[in-house]
């Protein structure tokens, strides 16, 4: 079960980036500081989609994920500062 909605999640995104590629032909120019690049309109908006999504993902895990995860674990191998005070 979980290998066919993979696959269709494959499916629909391939199907929207190829969509979002196709009605979006018109080339770009993004300059930045040192550099600039000429890109179509639509393999830009993926690319900038994709990098928010990696770096959404990863202050996911830097700010919420990891931390709990370390309290978790702190608090599974029993050194609770409280203790130590006693």
């Amino acid at each position: 079960m979980y290998r066919w909605l993979l696959l269709l999640a494959c499916l629909i995104a391939a199907v929207a980036g190829l969509s979002v590629g196709v009605m979006n032909p018109d080339p770009v120019t993004l300059r930045l500081p040192g550099y600039a690049v000429e890109l179509a309109l639509g393999p830009l908006i993926m690319l900038v989609f994709v990098a928010g999504t990696v770096i959404g993902l990863v202050l996911f895990m830097v700010l919420f994920h990891l931390p709990s995860r370390w309290t978790r674990r702190r608090k599974a191998s029993g050194s609770d500062l409280s203790r130590i005070d006693e």
